[in-house]
């Protein structure tokens, strides 16, 4: 493992990171105790009314972290596109673009067939966009141009993907998204730790969902779930968990199921916020992970990549490359090879009708309203 993955470990409170880097970030506490206290005055400033763009009519949800890295997010996303169709409504979404080229708002679908590549546009926004070819898909550094540019293209509801921070854009709910194993990371800000500003912030949320187990400690004390009470109680707190699907090939076409996986010999290819898990999900399913190559988050399939993914299947003798649904939108060049599966996870919420009334609700109270934290219901 090398520095800057110890420093990632270290930031994400894992026990097992060198004392050097949790020496490091503990060197860096007073930046991250000034840093929260910037975002502190931030979030007071736009609760004043200063900064913040005019509400829409068409009513924004965000679905947010507040942790770096991560969290099971995208997937939350998909499934709360999925609740908001069954319900009758017409989502869009909006994101900042990640991976993708810089520039204003990018209309990555008009909902109506249209659909950019990957790049320019951000992966995850393609991957949004083939799954959902009928929901306008925008991106922009500008979240409020973007919410327009959205509205304009008739979306019955607006899904602000990476919004928790994003306060200038007006929302009627606010889910949060935290990992279940060490949910704060090491229980400091950025620079000194993973959080994105300080815990108080998690009492603005409507609801927050925890993915991938809820049994993970945090190093200031206590399970996700109790942690979470203590911090914030009026805050609904819901359980989610990412479950493999389907297996599909490049192109995204149908080519198994992921029992499939079971016995295989496997590199797994990822360029995604949390590589361990992908990795212990193709382990979980009966593979045989002989090597885990790890791209950066939102990285670009270039020749040098294609050439280290093809050597890494040469040198292991692996049946198979895995990657991910994200991922596979950037290695069209690879389309027709046999090797490649991409591995679909779908999320699955235990009490999701119950949050989706909760959204569905806020939703049809419109802007500016926001759902009550302690709305009985």
């Amino acid at each position: 493992m090398g520095g800057r993955k110890r420093l990632l470990a270290a930031l994400e409170g894992d026990p097992g990171a060198p004392l050097w880097a949790r020496g490091v970030l503990a060197a860096l506490a007073p930046a991250g105790w000034l840093y929260g206290d910037i975002m502190r005055l931030r979030r007071t400033i736009y609760e004043t009314g200063l900064g913040v763009a005019d509400a829409l009519f068409t009513p924004v949800i965000s679905v947010g972290n507040l942790a770096l890295g991560g969290t099971g997010k995208t997937p939350a996303v998909v499934w709360l596109i999925s609740r908001l169709i069954e319900a009758g409504i017409m989502p869009a979404v909006i994101s900042r673009g990640y991976g993708g080229a810089e520039g204003g708002v990018c209309v990555v679908s008009d909902g109506a067939g249209v659909i950019l590549s990957s790049p320019p546009a951000s992966d995850e926004a393609v991957m949004l966009a083939r799954m959902f070819p009928s929901s306008p898909i925008v991106t922009g550094r500008d979240r409020p141009a973007a919410a327009r540019r959205a509205a304009e293209l008739g979306a019955g509801a607006i899904i602000a993907d990476d919004g928790f921070q994003h306060l200038a854009l007006p929302r009627c709910f606010d889910l949060v998204v935290l990992r279940g194993e060490r949910p704060f990371g090491n229980g400091r800000v950025f620079p000194a730790g993973a959080m994105r500003e300080p815990l108080s912030a998690l009492r603005r949320a409507n609801a927050v969902l925890i993915t991938g187990g809820v049994n993970g400690t945090d190093p200031s004390g206590g399970g996700a779930r109790g942690r979470l009470r203590a911090l914030a109680p009026d805050v609904k707190i819901f359980e989610g968990m990412l479950t493999p699907s389907a297996l599909l090939d490049i192109g995204g076409a149908p080519v198994g199921n992921p029992a499939d996986l079971d016995g295989a010999a496997v590199v797994a290819v990822s360029g995604i916020g949390n590589p361990g898990g992908f990795a212990r999900s193709l382990s979980a399913l009966g593979a045989r992970v002989l090597d885990n190559l790890v791209f950066p988050d939102h990285a670009a399939y270039g020749a040098e990549e294609l050439k280290r993914i093809a050597a890494a299947i040469e040198k292991t003798g692996a049946d198979l490359a895995v990657t991910t649904e994200k991922d596979a939108v950037k290695l069209g060049a690879l389309a027709g090879d046999e090797r490649f599966r991409v591995l679909r996870a779908e999320m699955e919420v235990e009490g999701g009708d119950e949050l989706a009334r909760l959204i569905v609700k806020a939703a049809g109270r419109g802007q500016g309203s926001g759902a009550d934290k302690g709305e009985k219901v």
